[in-house]
C-alpha cells in the first residue's frame, strides 16, 4: 500500500507544472511587494500562463511584446489591495503554449485566451489592461466582446483603426512603422528579434528577481510568435482606407462600448500623437484621455507614480 500510495503522489507531482507553487514577490515604486501565484489555464489546447494576486473584482493585464508580464509589477501591487489582478503571459511567450501558424496570433485568438482566463476565475467580466501589443488586443477584445468588458485602459497604444488611417498618408507615421514592416517581410525577422533581446543588457531598475525572471522570459520566447502577430493583424504596405488590420477595415471596427482610460505618453515613437485623432469616433463609452509629456510608449514603466493612481483613481469612480 505504501508503494502505491508513493507511486500515486509521484505521479501526481509529475503531472504539475514545474512552477505550480512557486510564489513571485513583485515590488513597485514606492518599495511596496506583494506575492503573486501563477497558474495555467487552457484555451482550447493553448496553455496560457498567468500570475495572480489579490481578491475583488477582476482585472486583467494584456502584455507587450517586450515587457513580460512582471512590467505590469506597478500597478498589480497596488491594484491587488482592491482587485483580482491577473497578468497574462500572452500565447508565444513566456511559459505560455507557443503554437505554430500566423491564424494563431490574431486579436481574435488573444480574446478567446481573456475570455479562458475570465471562465477560469469564476467572473462574468473583467477590466482589461493593456500596452504596446496588449493595449492593441485589449482594444479588440473590447470591441468584440462589450458584454465581457467592465472597463478597459489603454497604456499607450491607440486605437487601431487611427493607426490604420494615418498609414494611409502619413509619412511620419510610415516611418515610425518600420520594425513592423521588417516582422511583416523579412524572413529573419523573428530569430534577430529573439537574439536581441536576449542578449539585451540587464535594466537598471530591475531587482535581481526580476532580473532572473526577464532572463528567463526571453530565454522562453518564441521570435515567430512576434512575426506572427504583426503578420496576422499589422496592416499591410500599401495601407489604404480598404486594408485590413486587427480584424477589421477602418470603417468596420464596433464601437467600444465600456468606459475607457487611455493613457499616453507625448514622446511615444511607435504611434505618433496623429493617431489619437477623433479617437471618440470609436467609442461610445465615457472616454478619458491623459497625455503625459516628456514620457513616451512605456508610461506604466516610466512614470508609475503618474499612472498607478490615475488608474485607481478612475476604476474607483467608473465603479
Amino acid at each position: 500500500m505504501k508503494i502505491l500510495v508513493s507511486l500515486l503522489l509521484a505521479g501526481m507531482m509529475c503531472a504539475l507544472p514545474s512552477h505550480a507553487m512557486a510564489q513571485v514577490t513583485i515590488t513597485d515604486w514606492i518599495g511596496r511587494s506583494a506575492q503573486v501565484m501563477p497558474g495555467t489555464v487552457d484555451s482550447d489546447g493553448v496553455a496560457i500562463a498567468y500570475h495572480t494576486v489579490g481578491d475583488g473584482p477582476l482585472v486583467i493585464f494584456v502584455h507587450s511584446i517586450t515587457g513580460p508580464w512582471f512590467d505590469f509589477r506597478h500597478q498589480m501591487v497596488a491594484l491587488s489591495e482592491h482587485y483580482r489582478v491577473v497578468s497574462m503571459s500572452t500565447r508565444g511567450t513566456d511559459e505560455s503554449d507557443k503554437p505554430e501558424g500566423v491564424e494563431h496570433y490574431a486579436s481574435a485568438r488573444i480574446a478567446e485566451d481573456i475570455n479562458a482566463l475570465i471562465d477560469h476565475f469564476g467572473e462574468q467580466t473583467a477590466t482589461i489592461i493593456g500596452q504596446d501589443s496588449g493595449g492593441l488586443h485589449a482594444w479588440h477584445f473590447a470591441m468584440t466582446y462589450p458584454e465581457r468588458t467592465d472597463h478597459l485602459i489603454s497604456l499607450g497604444s491607440i486605437h487601431p483603426a487611427g493607426l490604420i488611417r494615418e498609414l494611409v498618408n502619413n509619412p511620419d507615421q510610415q516611418a515610425a512603422s518600420g520594425f513592423q514592416r521588417n516582422m511583416q517581410e523579412n524572413p529573419d525577422a523573428g530569430t534577430q528579434f529573439a537574439q536581441r533581446l536576449r542578449g539585451s543588457p540587464p535594466r537598471p531598475d530591475d531587482t535581481p528577481e526580476l532580473s532572473r525572471l526577464r532572463t528567463q522570459a526571453y530565454d522562453r520566447l518564441y521570435g515567430e510568435s512576434i512575426v506572427n502577430f504583426y503578420k496576422a493583424n499589422w496592416p499591410r504596405s500599401p495601407v489604404t482606407l480598404e486594408t485590413e488590420g486587427f480584424g477589421f477595415t477602418i470603417g468596420e471596427f464596433p464601437p467600444v462600448k465600456a468606459p475607457t482610460l487611455f493613457i499616453y505618453g507625448k514622446e511615444s515613437r511607435p504611434f505618433l500623437n496623429a493617431t489619437l485623432d477623433d479617437m471618440w469616433t470609436w467609442v461610445e463609452g465615457e472616454l478619458t484621455m491623459q497625455i503625459l509629456p516628456g514620457v513616451g510608449h512605456g508610461p506604466h514603466t516610466e512614470a508609475p507614480e503618474l499612472v498607478t493612481p490615475r488608474i485607481l483613481e478612475w476604476l474607483g469612480a467608473a465603479r
